[in-house]
C-alpha cells in the first residue's frame, strides 16, 4: 500500500493589509518533507510515522506553508495546486492521499480555498480514491470540504500540542479505507455562534468540557474520528465560525445525530463568549502591580499566529508612558534591526519603531537605547510546543536596551526581520534574554504562546489590543461571514 503525503497551510486574514505571495512559502518536494518534518510535532509527522504504524509506503509529495497573513495571491494559489495536482498524478499507484490544510486558507480567487483544493484533487483523481484531510484547530469548515473528503480529522488542542497524534489518526482511518476495513461517512455541524478567540483555550471552559466530550465520543466503537474547530474570525467567508465534525464507519445517521448533539451542547455556552478584556493600559498598569514576576502580556491585537502584521506598538506605547521596568518587547521592523546593525553592539542609536505596516496597528514610536545583542534569529524548539514546529528563523535581530541606567524603567526591545510567532521561548532566550531577570514579558497572540510562555510565567493577561486581529471586530467589518451569529445579535439589534 502507497499513501501520499502532502500539505497546503495558510490562515489567510483578510483584515491584513499585506497579501501572501509566493516568494511567503516555504515548499518542500519529496524527500525534502521528510527532512524537515519527520522529527518534529506536525501533523505531517504523523503521517510519515504512520507508515510504520499502518503499515504502507509513505510517498511524500509536497509541503508548503506562510505565516498567516492577508490572502494568498491567485498566481500562489494556482501555482502551488497545480504542483500538488502535478507530482500527485507523477505519483506511480498511489491508494490515497493524506492531505494536510489549514482549514482558513483564503485566496484571492477562492475564499473557501482549503474545499477548492480537495475538489480539485477528487477532480484528479476520482470518486473512488481516498482522501483524509486534517484541519488546525482554528479551520472554517464548510460543507464543501466534508462532501469532497473521505474523513476530516481537526486538532484537538488549543495550543496546538496534539498535531502529531491528530495526523496519526488520520493515517489510520485512511490506512483501514484502502483495506476496506472501515467505510467512513462524516457529518458536520456548524452552530451560529462567532466563537471569540478569547476562549478557544481547551486547558479550560467553555471549550474545556466540549473537547473533552469529544474525546470521549472518539473513544466509543464505530467513531473514527470526533472533531469541534474553534473557527477562524479572521476570515470573513461564509464558513466562518465553529464546527463540529464527525466520522463514523458507515454509520451516517449516527454520525449526524452525533454532530447535531456537540453542536447544540456548543450553542448551550453562547452566554459565556462575550469578551471581557483589559484595555492595554489596564494591562499594563496590572502587570506593574504584580508582586510575583514575569507576567506576559498577550498582545491579542497584534496575534501574529492570526495574520496581524507583528509591529502594532498600542502596548509597548503603554510600558513606556507608565514607565514600566524590566520588559520585554519583540517588535517585527527589519529597518530597525538593520540600524541597530549597522551601528553595532555598545552603540547609542536614536530609532523610528513599529507601525510602519498599516494605521491599524499603531502610531511609529520614537525609542533611544543602547545596541546589546546582535543574532541571527535561528532558534531551536525541542519541546512540545503550539504549531509543532522545530527549527525557526526571525531573521537579522537586534536587542536594543531602551532607556537610561541598566536599573532604571526601560525595558528590552527585540527588533526582527522577518515575522515570527511566539511559539518558543527560544525566540528571547536566543538573543541573551533571561526571562526570570524580567518583569513583563509581551506575546504577540492569543492562545498559542501559552505553551511556551506559561511555564515561566507567574501569570498570564489578555491585552485587548488593536491591529488586524483585534477582538471586537464589529460585524460592519465583514461582508461575507453569515449575519446571523449568536454575538452579533445585539449589535446588529442596536442598529436597527
Amino acid at each position: 500500500m502507497r499513501i501520499a503525503l502532502a500539505g497546503l497551510l495558510h490562515e489567510s486574514n483578510t483584515f491584513a493589509s499585506c497579501p501572501t505571495p509566493l516568494e511567503s512559502f516555504s515548499v518542500c518536494v519529496g524527500d525534502e518533507v521528510v527532512a524537515r518534518y519527520a522529527d518534529t510535532f506536525h501533523e505531517l509527522a504523523g503521517y510519515l510515522a504512520g507508515a510504520e504504524e499502518y503499515g504502507y509506503q509513505a510517498v511524500p509529495l509536497l509541503a508548503a506553508e506562510a505565516t498567516p497573513s492577508g490572502p494568498v495571491t491567485a498566481a500562489a494559489y494556482e501555482h502551488l495546486t497545480a504542483r500538488l495536482l502535478s507530482l500527485l498524478r507523477a505519483a506511480p499507484d498511489v491508494d490515497g492521499l493524506l492531505l494536510a490544510l489549514h482549514g482558513a486558507m483564503v485566496a484571492e480567487s477562492h475564499p473557501d480555498a482549503d474545499a477548492e483544493t480537495v475538489r480539485r484533487v477528487r477532480a484528479a483523481m476520482g470518486p473512488r480514491f481516498p482522501i483524509v484531510v486534517t484541519h488546525d484547530y482554528h479551520a472554517n469548515v464548510s460543507e464543501a470540504l466534508v462532501t469532497a473528503a473521505n474523513a476530516l480529522v481537526v486538532y484537538q488542542t488549543n495550543p496546538h500540542v496534539d498535531q502529531r497524534e491528530r495526523g496519526l489518526r488520520a493515517a489510520s482511518i485512511l490506512a483501514r479505507t484502502v483495506r476496506g476495513q472501515v467505510r467512513p461517512t462524516a457529518a458536520l455541524a456548524k452552530p451560529e455562534l462567532l466563537f471569540n478567540i478569547c476562549f478557544h483555550n481547551t486547558s479550560r471552559a467553555p471549550m474545556g468540557p466540549l473537547m473533552d466530550q469529544a474525546r470521549e465520543l472518539e473513544r466509543q466503537p464505530g467513531i473514527l474520528a470526533c472533531s469541534i474547530a474553534a473557527g477562524y474570525q479572521y476570515a470573513d467567508v461564509p464558513a466562518m465560525g465553529p464546527a463540529v465534525v464527525v466520522v463514523t464507519d458507515g454509520d451516517p445517521e449516527r454520525a449526524a445525530a452525533e454532530a447535531r448533539r456537540l453542536g447544540e451542547a456548543m450553542w448551550a455556552v453562547r452566554d459565556q463568549l462575550i469578551p471581557d478584556v483589559p484595555s492595554p493600559a489596564e494591562a499594563v498598569s496590572r502587570a506593574i502591580a504584580a508582586t510575583a514576576t514575569p507576567v506576559t502580556l498577550l498582545d491579542l491585537g497584534d496575534n501574529i499566529g492570526g495574520g496581524a502584521a507583528g509591529d502594532a506598538t498600542f502596548v509597548l506605547a503603554e510600558l513606556v508612558r507608565q514607565n514600566a521596568k524590566r520588559w520585554v518587547v519583540t517588535l517585527y521592523d527589519p529597518a530597525a534591526a538593520e540600524r541597530c546593525a549597522r551601528a553595532g553592539v555598545g552603540a547609542q542609536v536614536a530609532l523610528e519603531v513599529g507601525g510602519h505596516t498599516d494605521a491599524q496597528h499603531g502610531p511609529t514610536l520614537a525609542v533611544a537605547g543602547r545596541v546589546r545583542t546582535l543574532h541571527d534569529g535561528t532558534y531551536e524548539e525541542t519541546e512540545r510546543r503550539h504549531g509543532g514546529g522545530r527549527f525557526f528563523d526571525q531573521g537579522l535581530t537586534a536587542v536594543l536596551k531602551v532607556g537610561a541606567p541598566e536599573s532604571g524603567p526601560g525595558g528590552l526591545l527585540v527588533l526582527n526581520s522577518r515575522r515570527a510567532m511566539p511559539n518558543s521561548i527560544h525566540q528571547i532566550t536566543c538573543c541573551g534574554i533571561q526571562p526570570s531577570q524580567q518583569r513583563i514579558l509581551v506575546a504577540k497572540g492569543a492562545v498559542a504562546p501559552r505553551a511556551a510562555y506559561e511555564p515561566v510565567s507567574a501569570a498570564l493577561i489578555e491585552v485587548d489590543s488593536g491591529g488586524a486581529t483585534a477582538i471586537r471586530r464589529p460585524p460592519s467589518d465583514y461582508r461575507r461571514a453569515r449575519r446571523t451569529l449568536y454575538e452579533w445579535q445585539p449589535a446588529l439589534q442596536r442598529q436597527r
